[in-house]
Order: C-alpha cells, then sequence, then structure tokens
C-alpha cells in the first residue's frame, strides 16, 4: 500500500487539525509472473480513505484541494486501466471558514519479490524479499494563492 503512503505524504505537506487515512476493500490478484531477476508475485488493489478535519476552505479553496490531488495523480498513479478510476470526495461544510473532507480512491499496486538469501518469503523452494518499487515523493511544496492572501 505504497501509494496510499506516498498521497498521505503528500497532503500532509499542509497542516489540518486532523487527519487521518485507511485501506478498504484489498483484493489480491494473483500473478506469478517471472520476469527475469523478480517475480511480479501479485497485483492489489484496494481503496484509500483520506478524512480531512478542519480544512480552511475560505484560506485554500477546495479546487486548490482537488488541483493539487488530480497534479498528483496524474504524475504518481497510472489510472486508466483502474475501474473506478474517478477520486470521490465529499465535502461538510462546518462554518464560513472550515470543512470536513472525506476523499476515497482506487488504487492498483504490483507486488514483486527479488530471490534473497534468508528472506522472509519461501516461494519455489527459495528465498525470496519483497522487490521495493522506485517513486519520487516532493518534500515540501509553495502554495500560491490567487485572490492575493
Amino acid at each position: 500500500m505504497k501509494k496510499l503512503g506516498f498521497l498521505r505524504t503528500f497532503l500532509e505537506l499542509q497542516k489540518y487539525k486532523k487527519f487521518d487515512a485507511w485501506v478498504e476493500n484489498i483484493e489480491l490478484k494473483s500473478r506469478g509472473s517471472n520476469e527475469g531477476n523478480k517475480v511480479l508475485l501479485h497485483t492489489m488493489e484496494y481503496r484509500a480513505v483520506f478524512s480531512i478535519e478542519g480544512y480552511a476552505y475560505q484560506k485554500y479553496p477546495i479546487e486548490l484541494f482537488n488541483a493539487r490531488l488530480l497534479t498528483w495523480l496524474a504524475d504518481n498513479d497510472d489510472r486508466q486501466d483502474l475501474e473506478d478510476s474517478s477520486p470521490n470526495i465529499t465535502i461538510d461544510l462546518l462554518d464560513n471558514e472550515t470543512a470536513d473532507i472525506e476523499l476515497t480512491l482506487q488504487f492498483e499496486e504490483d507486488v514483486y519479490i527479488t530471490e534473497s538469501e534468508g528472506g522472509p518469503i519461501e516461494y519455489a523452494g527459495r528465498t525470496w524479499t519483497l522487490e521495493e518499487p522506485e517513486h519520487d515523493v516532493a518534500e515540501s511544496f509553495e502554495l500560491i494563492v490567487a485572490n492575493g492572501d
């Protein structure tokens, strides 16, 4: 569930009153495809849920939140093959300043293993370890508000 973790880190760059994330409906699709020095063990599809309480929508418009989310997804996730590729956002306005946001979206990730002496996974008479995918994660961002605030 690497994508959930990377998106969580990205969204947490802006501070909220309360922020939480979790996974629902994990589905594993067995593959067992040998790709030379690694094996595609399975594809994991899951729904990621992000809950943001106290989002300051007057200071940071919801459209800005949506734009940041969609550009992150465009740069970090190939969504075109997903059955449910569109994020679902529910907004509950609390007052004239803040809102609670719930974001749900599907992710799909391939899980690879590589042969490793003494690895924690036994498969085909050998020991293996999980292959770590390569990702670039934003460590900072600059928020520019169009109306000059």
